[in-house]
């Protein structure tokens, strides 16, 4: 009854973690994966459980293909898991290998399942002692994968999560294999789906102190961003684009939110003066830097913009982003001048500018939403325009023909 209960606070424990990764969490790949993971170990326990609670009933023999088969789909969780970690999913040579595994595993599951073998040969016979062995063996794909990354990777906090994972799963692997072995020549059932416990204590460590699976490696506060008239890129370490405002997508010509994190030499065409830039800007001990280029619109387009450069290092000294501030090389005033526009006409034009909805627009001038429509066909009509797409390219100063 004792290892009915801790199994069952093991289940239990399995099932919070999931649930909680996919509530608090940012829905990303290797979160959703984290939490497969906790369900294949709950999978796993509940088996267990089910084992020691109908040992002497026919409930047993199910209870016991339900084990073997969560010990194995376990792995299959992990090792999928660290491949979204490590952005290794979609390397030919680690789906190779996880093909094999898979694989294998339906032959063994084919035993479970229908002949409850794994079980039977439990704890010294052909059929669990190579199960033991070739999941030990496939689980140590876990720490090699993450030793991998933890060498390859330039930031410290990875370097320490890729350390983390590897010995918590080594430890975790010879402490599970020992303690079914023991189990077994005592005359107990196999208990070790206690020990991935141990493990998700590592995890959990890792994710509270080193901000593991965390979708991005620094977080912009939406509600900040989202009101600056500026376009404002947010460029993680690997030198990709995972946020911007909505005069961003202005500048960038989209009336679509990004969905996925977009290359930054997709949109600033002189990236690599950026990126050489900011790594010396970093060697300086400084954190800030202005420089003149060119973004690419989605539109094909091209605009010349001067921006302000913030990079964001952890507490550790290593760059985690960069907060990219830009101005369009526009002379508004000019602009302005040339059309005799009115006040609120070039209020309504800052505001389109910024990127704003015409409600939003209302709610900052305290205006009707039918006073802001009606200004900005008056704006409009002033131009020779009917669009936002058509104002930006008067204000690039292409045809409209």
């Amino acid at each position: 009854m004792m290892y009915a209960i801790i199994a069952s606070v093991a289940w239990v424990t399995y099932i919070y973690l999931g649930i909680l990764i996919l509530v608090l969490g940012e829905k990303s790949a290797s979160q959703k994966s984290f939490a497969v993971l906790c369900a294949m170990l709950a999978f796993w326990s509940f088996g267990c459980v089910g084992q020691q609670i109908f040992y002497d009933t026919g409930w047993v023999l199910l209870f016991d293909r339900i084990y073997f088969a969560g010990s194995e789909l376990f792995i299959l969780a992990g090792i999928i898991f660290i491949l979204f970690l490590t952005g290794n999913s979609k390397r030919l040579l680690y789906r190779l290998i996880l093909l094999a595994i898979i694989l294998r595993m339906a032959v063994y599951q084919t035993a479970n399942w229908g002949w409850n073998l794994l079980s039977r040969d439990f704890p010294n016979d052909f059929w669990f002692v190579s199960h033991q062995m070739l999941s030990a063996l496939e689980t140590l794909f876990i720490p090699f994968v993450a030793l991998e990354w933890g060498r390859k990777t330039s930031l410290h906090r990875e370097k320490i999560q890729a350390r983390i994972i590897i010995f918590s799963t080594i430890g975790g692997t010879i402490i599970g294999v020992v303690v079914d072995f023991l189990s077994g020549t005592r005359g107990y059932n196999p208990i070790s789906c206690m020990i991935p416990l141990l493990w998700m204590v590592a995890v959990c460590f890792a994710i509270i102190r080193y901000g593991l699976m965390r979708f991005n490696s620094v977080q912009v506060n939406r509600e900040l961003i989202k009101h600056m008239d500026r376009a404002v890129f947010m460029i993680d370490a690997t030198g990709n684009i995972t946020d911007l405002n909505d005069a961003a997508l202005f500048l960038l010509e989209s009336n679509e939110t990004i969905k996925a994190p977009i290359p930054m030499d997709h949109v600033f065409s002189d990236a690599q003066a950026i990126e050489k830039r900011a790594k010396a800007v970093l060697d300086s001990k400084s954190t800030n830097f202005t420089l003149n280029g060119v973004l690419r619109t989605f539109g094909g387009h091209s605009i010349s913009v001067v921006t302000s450069f913030s990079i964001i290092s952890d507490v550790w000294g290593d760059r985690i982003g960069i907060l990219c501030i830009c101005l369009p090389k526009m002379d508004l005033h000019a602009f302005i001048n040339r059309y005799n526009l009115s006040e609120r006409q070039i209020d309504i034009l800052h505001y389109i500018i910024s990127g704003r909805s015409q409600t939003q627009t209302a709610d900052a001038l305290f205006i009707s939403l039918a006073t802001v429509k009606t200004h900005t066909t008056s704006l409009y009509n002033r131009l020779g325009i009917s669009s936002r797409s058509e104002l930006y390219a008067l204000l690039r100063g292409e045809s409209l023909t």
